[in-house]
């Protein structure tokens, strides 16, 4: 487990910690995380959960106070809410290797292992890069291929001024165009096809993530043993059961139920309360 963090200052300051301040010191956010963390090294998980759960009622958000969440919960034994907490700790900080790590060391002593995301893969593979970037970074990488783009669409139009021509000298020499004799006009439509192609896909990867962070479609099972009902009511057929740390996709939701799919094409409705979205 990495170690915990030393205190909060900064990130409550860099984040915009919301509410008044309060007269008493210890109800400060970085002080009920520095108390969790005190009480964490202790061994006092249950009242580390507390004091963490507090500087999240406080409105912080840090992917740090939600790792520490999850280590929290794993050593309480709860491994629903530590895959809940860690899930939320990789939306912030994607690339956190900590994070993954124990992630995927706590969904290894789940009971639905067939429910797991599956490993490796080449379609794993591919999409790594989507999983390790945030939606901000998503952005800020489509925006930059749409310069290029723009920038290969102003190259095409002028391409018979002499500017141009010395630029497109000196770029040229990173084009793989050169390698199968392109023209200059065949080249610049090459790269305006290739920016386009990867500003789209890191636009839609930022889509998707913003989409995901607004709409919750993910939850995690948070109870031991939950069943999947046909449909809103204890009056339904149950059709399977789920278990603590499986997380689910979820749609709509009916007077205290919530649709759910899990992988296989298996899906039904369960009690809202008995999952937490990421």
């Amino acid at each position: 487990m990495k170690r915990l963090a030393c205190t909060l200052v900064v990130a409550a300051l860099a984040l915009g910690v919301t509410g008044r301040a309060t007269a008493a010191d210890a109800d400060r956010p970085e002080a009920l995380f520095a108390a969790g963390n005190s009480a964490y090294e202790a061994g006092a998980y249950a009242d580390a959960i507390d004091r963490y759960t507090e500087t999240v009622r406080a409105g912080v958000v840090n992917a740090d106070l939600y790792y520490n969440l999850g280590n929290a919960y794993f050593k309480t034994g709860d491994l629903g809410r530590s895959v809940l907490w860690y899930e939320r700790a990789l939306r912030i900080e994607p690339r956190s290797d900590d994070t993954r790590a124990n992630l995927a060391m706590v969904r290894s002593l789940l009971r639905d292992q067939q429910l797991m995301p599956a490993q490796g893969g080449v379609r794993n593979a591919a999409l790594s890069w989507h999983r390790r970037l945030t939606a901000g970074e998503s952005v800020l990488v489509a925006c930059a291929f749409y310069a290029l783009f723009t920038i290969a669409v102003l190259m095409l139009v002028f391409r018979r001024t002499r500017f141009v021509q010395s630029i497109y000298r000196v770029a040229s020499w990173i084009s793989p165009a050169r390698l199968f004799g392109l023209t200059m006009s065949q080249d610049l439509v090459l790269g305006m096809v290739i920016t386009a192609v990867f500003a789209l896909v890191f636009a839609g990867s930022a889509n998707a993530k913003i989409r995901d962070s607004k709409v919750a479609q993910r939850a995690v099972v948070v109870t031991q043993e939950v069943a999947v009902y046909s449909g809103p009511s204890e009056d339904a057929t149950i059709q399977f059961k789920v278990h603590e740390g499986t997380v689910v996709a979820v749609g709509d939701g009916r007077s205290g139920w919530v649709r759910v799919d899990l992988p296989g094409d298996l899906s039904g409705w369960v009690e809202e309360r008995m999952v937490e979205r990421i």
